[in-house]
């Protein structure tokens, strides 16, 4: 009888090809992931390389650099003091223009020009409709986005559009909701807004205009405060650095006071409402190093003393736009000055200390970076 031989894989040699391929799938995967957030870190470096062109090309176009607020009319550099009803066009609704978003500008103009009573709702609220009957709020734009900081919807009041990139208001808190104190920045109140190129006096390449900022919030059981926004009642203009920086332990999870959690003030967190003018939705201060926690004093965020740090899903740092339009990449290890405990109300200076200080930063290179006319050395960058 003719025996026939049947050939094929034994059971043990199935096993080790699956677990071979196991091993080799595992050694490649952190390299896939890495390339993808190679991708995304250019995707967001382009954006914020778009964002410093289109301020030059404002200030091109107006002989000066846009509004941080109260800007009465798009395209002036209002003198006189602001009113409470157009006062929240914020500096990427100015931008509108230059970033191929005319539709957007042409129904802000239109709707800021019609009556001063007038309030710019529309400019935050995604459910209000402005000029042309367009919901501006709602309206979103990818060169707005950065991918590295994905997020699904789900809730109604989420729907409104978001920015990543945030304005450098300086190296001093945001007092009370308003941004007096903004002379530390290049992006001053609209009734001081006469900046142009000859205020960097620290040199436009040794100053910020824009900064990352994660909108994604944890809504964990035990947040991680990179998107969110630690609650700390007792945070005041007098308030060190350091005050904030204790709400987090060393993995970065909120461990006092509370987070932003309710559906109501969800929606007023920074990058929610990226064309007011109110620096708590659009700015960031450069006097905690990159990825450090965010936090003020109450919910009721557009009216509170509030502190913005630079954050990013990028691993180490964050991606920066310089002022004459070259984007960097920083660490967050980045130096913050030997100073980082100290008050507000110690600095140098006239007047409340929260309104004005002149002079260096004391908070390091990072601090110094924040302001163009500090006087201060930015080097180890």
């Amino acid at each position: 009888m003719k025996v026939r031989s049947i050939f094929g894989f034994t059971l043990v040699e199935l096993l080790v090809v699956i677990a071979i391929i196991g091993a080799l799938i595992a050694l490649l995967l952190p390299a896939v992931q890495a390339a993808r957030e190679a991708a995304r870190r250019m995707q967001c470096t382009n954006h914020l390389k778009q964002f410093g062109l289109a301020t030059h090309n404002h200030h091109d176009t107006f002989n000066f650099f846009p509004n941080n607020a109260y800007a009465v009319s798009l395209g002036a550099n209002t003198l006189t003091s602001p009113d409470n009803q157009r006062w929240r066009i914020g500096v990427i609704a100015q931008l509108f223009p230059f970033l191929e978003q005319n539709t957007l500008y042409d129904a802000v103009k239109i709707t800021t020009q019609n009556a001063i009573s007038n309030n710019c709702s529309w400019i935050y609220y995604a459910s209000q409709e402005g000029g042309s009957g367009i919901r501006i709020g709602a309206q979103p734009v990818a060169t707005f986005r950065c991918p590295s900081d994905p997020e699904v919807i789900t809730k109604k009041n989420e729907e409104m559009t978001r920015s990543n990139y945030n304005v450098v208001l300086g190296d001093f808190m945001v007092q009370n909701g308003y941004n007096f104190n903004a002379i530390r920045s290049i992006f001053r109140p609209g009734h001081l807004a006469t900046t142009s190129f000859a205020d960097f006096l620290d040199g436009s390449s040794n100053t910020i205009f824009y900064g990352e900022r994660v909108v994604t919030f944890d809504r964990s059981a035990t947040p991680v405060i990179r998107g969110g926004i630690a609650i700390k009642n007792t945070f005041t203009p007098s308030s060190k650095p350091i005050d904030c920086l204790s709400t987090i332990n060393s993995g970065g999870v909120l461990i006092s006071d509370s987070a932003i959690t309710n559906d109501g003030h969800f929606a007023m967190m920074p990058g929610r409402r990226p064309y007011d003018g109110r620096g708590q939705s659009i700015s960031i201060q450069t006097n905690l190093p990159p990825n450090s926690p965010t936090c003020a004093r109450g919910t009721q965020l557009d009216q509170v003393d509030y502190l913005g740090s630079a954050s990013s899903y990028h691993p180490g740092g964050v991606n920066i736009c310089l002022g004459d339009a070259s984007v960097r990449f920083v660490s967050e290890t980045i130096d913050v000055g030997t100073k980082l405990a100290t008050s507000i109300n110690t600095l140098t200076g006239t007047g409340a200390p929260w309104r004005i200080y002149t002079g260096p930063s004391p908070w390091g290179v990072w601090g110094a970076m924040g302001t163009p006319k500090g006087g201060e050395p930015t080097t180890g960058l």
